[in-house]
C-alpha cells in the first residue's frame, strides 16, 4: 500500500534529467553551429544545467531550468534575455529553440546529447 501511495504523489510525466556531462551543439543566429557541454546536476535541490563553449567564459548558467514530461524549458542571458523550449527526441537528445522574442533574427537552436554509456 505505501509503494501505492508513493506513486500516486509522483507527477505524471516527471522524469529526471540525467545528471553529468552532456554535449551538443549551440547555433546562433544567422548560424554556423558552436561544439558546447551541459553540466546537469542540482543545485539546492533543483535541476540546474551550465553550458561551457570554447572561448567563452565564464560558462553560462541556465535559469529557473524545469523539466515537464519531455518539454525542457530554462532562461540565460549571455548579454540579451534568451528563453528555450527543447523536446526531448527518441534517442533521449533534447532540441529545441532559444529566443530573444523579437522573431526569427533573434532565435538559435541548441542540441544537448546526454552522457555516453560507455
Amino acid at each position: 500500500m505505501t509503494l501505492l501511495a508513493m506513486l500516486v504523489t509522483i507527477p505524471v510525466g516527471a522524469q529526471e534529467l540525467e545528471h553529468g556531462t552532456w554535449t551538443g551543439t549551440m547555433t546562433p543566429p544567422p548560424g554556423g553551429d558552436v561544439t558546447v557541454t551541459f553540466e546537469v546536476g542540482e543545485t539546492d535541490g533543483a535541476l540546474s544545467i551550465v553550458m561551457s563553449a570554447p572561448l567563452v567564459e565564464p560558462p553560462m548558467v541556465f535559469r529557473e531550468v524545469k523539466l515537464d514530461g519531455d518539454e525542457l524549458t530554462f532562461w540565460w542571458a549571455p548579454d540579451i534575455r534568451l528563453d528555450c523550449t527543447l523536446l526531448r527526441k527518441e534517442n533521449g537528445s533534447f532540441e529545441g529553440v532559444c529566443t530573444d522574442g523579437t522573431g526569427p533574427d533573434g532565435e538559435g537552436t541548441l542540441k544537448m546529447l546526454p552522457p555516453s554509456r560507455d
